[in-house]
């Protein structure tokens, strides 16, 4: 008897313990009735409550009146509320019609555990909250912009969460995802400014890429047993982060050193963008490294690389901007687009490299905009490439041009060059005027694109064939001199000379010879069918067809209009005429 008396009082002791932890305890046996319940406790409790613990089933009606006493009615409209801690941990959300809020003219009702869109969004003054022990999703936006809450603790029933749960969540450090969720929405921990470590659960099998964009304060990820797939921009914009890790069981991924491998440690997978590694060995045994692997490792001076390394992917060391050597590996075999490039605007440390006997393709647009490197080097015993005194790469048999530096002011072509390589002058910025001679043929994909230096390219008669998107944002091009007598549709890419950027579009005259202008007014290359879409601002018939070096317009007051058949007009009709300003002809679309 003694014995049963001691705890009942024990008991009623840690109850009553735990209402002394809250300014107010509330037991529902109703949904819907929390606001008539906090009334008859006082009057002033509605805002003058800064924690309260609920226990039992809430609905719409009940949300609503929570949100009043967090502070705010509706989307965004403030009250006098002051409740800063809330423990819903013995409350469970039942289904109902009541709304909690209406959004763009919705009306939001609850459902039966689950933690409903927009349920304390923007709730500014909760500082803690526990969840309810029983629910199975967190919904969209649920605690976005709760910029005090100071740390979230995921029930272990939870399965998924939606698109910017706790996106504005300014001062959560850290963020552990349950094994139970299986789905994150996009942007779940966006703009998360003070988020330090986030762990994810064994259940999480791929993230969104913009998942924690913002998070300029992440340090540390931990990735579960089931993660599997990734694009490489949610790691390397985090640009706080220093260590990734897995789970000791992933199938697919290991870590070491909080830098990421494949399963095998065959691949280098990510290199943490804030690793304060300056001098770095990749272990051996790797022989890839994956694509962005090193994206924005700013702190990365040196790089060692084992025997075993064959491949190097795109945009592998891309913005590393601290690089000042890299060792490849006598058994390198591929260097990717972009491998070693970096972004417009910024300052690269790399001023040469080496490249082995062993290297069999080097892609176009590998050292793009990288402003420091002038030169590369090439073993003599490399049987595809070669390099010149001008730091210029060519194939070996000096046929094709394959990487010019960007800095680089002037062009060195051999008559034996009959290609410019896809990407081959990508970037180049130190060169106004460039040259293609009448011994080229055949002008690769992107072969100036992002040249941003050039204002004039000239290509000469013996162009026969020519790649896509050669120009793309050429942003600084005024003039493009096409001397080749005729391109025939089989030659030229659907968007030849398409620039994305627009820029050539609004700027830049086509020049073609005497005679021509019609002919290439509606040219596959230069004209989009599809879009009704000329590529360049105008087009002018040269005077000079026979002085690649001594290019000019004449200029005249006089002007006449035909039409595409040739005939002459009175005045410019609507669709496509040619415009004759003395002996240039320019052409147009008028609507």
């Amino acid at each position: 008897m003694r014995r049963h008396l001691f705890l009942l009082l024990l008991a009623t002791l840690c109850v009553n313990t735990v209402r002394a932890q809250y300014d107010l305890y509330v037991e529902l046996v109703k949904a819907g009735t929390l606001e008539e319940v906090v009334a008859d406790i006082s009057e002033e409790a509605k805002y003058g409550t800064t924690s309260m613990k609920v226990i039992g089933p809430i609905n719409g009606a009940d949300m609503m009146f929570l949100r009043d006493m967090c502070g705010v009615k509706g989307y965004a409209q403030p009250t006098d509320g002051k409740l800063k801690v809330l423990d819903l941990a013995d409350a469970y959300v039942v289904d109902s019609d009541e709304p909690y809020i209406n959004l763009y003219g919705v009306d939001h009702t609850t459902q039966f555990g689950r933690f409903g869109t927009c349920f304390l969004y923007n709730c500014r003054n909760l500082e803690q909250i526990a969840l309810p022990a029983t629910l199975v999703a967190i919904d969209s936006l649920a605690l976005a912009s709760c910029s005090n809450l100071q740390y979230i603790d995921i029930p272990p029933t939870v399965t998924s969460i939606g698109y910017g749960a706790f996106v504005g969540c300014d001062n959560v450090t850290y963020l552990t995802i349950p094994d139970g969720v299986e789905e994150i929405g996009t942007g779940a921990f966006q703009q998360m400014p003070r988020l330090k470590e986030l762990t994810l659960g064994d259940a999480v099998e791929t993230i969104d890429n913009s998942l924690i964009l913002g998070d300029d304060s992440l340090e540390v990820i931990n990735l579960g047993v089931r993660f599997h797939y990734f694009n490489p921009v949610v790691f390397y914009t985090a640009n706080a982060l220093k260590e990734l890790y897995v789970g000791m069981d992933n199938p697919y991924y290991s870590s070491e050193d909080g830098v990421l491998f494949s399963d095998s440690r065959d691949t280098l997978v990510t290199f943490p963008p804030a690793l304060e590694q300056i001098d770095y060995i990749i272990p051996d045994n790797v022989s890839r490294i994956a694509s962005s692997a090193f994206y924005n490792a700013r702190y990365l001076q040196t790089v060692s690389m084992p025997a075993s390394m064959e491949v190097i992917d795109s945009l592998a060391f891309f913005n590393c901007t601290s690089l000042v050597a890299v060792a490849l590996n006598e058994g390198l075999r591929s260097i990717a687009f972009g491998a070693f490039g970096l972004s417009l605007g910024e300052e690269g440390a790399l001023t040469d490299i080496h490249i082995p006997a062993s290297v069999e393709n080097i892609e176009g647009g590998a050292f793009l905009f990288n402003t420091a490197l002038a030169a590369i080097e090439v073993d003599e015993a490399n049987p595809r490439y070669t390099a010149d005194e001008h730091g210029q790469l060519f194939n070996k048999e000096l046929t094709a041009l394959c990487y010019v530096p960007c800095m680089a002011d002037e062009l060195f072509l051999p008559e034996t060059v009959v290609e410019i390589a896809p990407y081959a002058l990508s970037g180049a910025m130190g060169m106004p005027e460039v040259y293609i001679p009448d011994h080229v043929r055949t002008i690769g994909d992107g072969a100036f694109a992002y040249a941003i230096g050039i204002n004039t390219l000239v290509l000469g008669k013996g162009i026969e064939k020519v790649g896509d998107l050669v120009i793309d944002y050429c942003e600084g091009l005024e003039h493009l001199y096409l001397f080749a007598d005729d391109i025939s549709d089989e030659q030229l890419q659907p968007f030849s000379f398409l620039d994305e950027s627009g820029a050539v579009m609004e700027q830049c005259l086509l020049h073609v010879l005497p005679g021509k202008a019609a002919g290439y007014m509606l040219k596959k290359g230069f004209y989009s069918e599809e879009y009704d879409l000329f590529f360049f601002a105008d087009m002018v018939e040269m005077d000079n067809p026979d002085r690649m070096d001594a290019v000019s317009m004449a200029t005249t007051e006089e002007k006449t209009w035909y039409d595409i058949a040739g005939r002459k007009l009175r005045h410019p009709a609507k669709g496509v005429v040619i415009e004759r300003v003395g002996d240039k002809s320019l052409k147009r679309f008028i609507k």
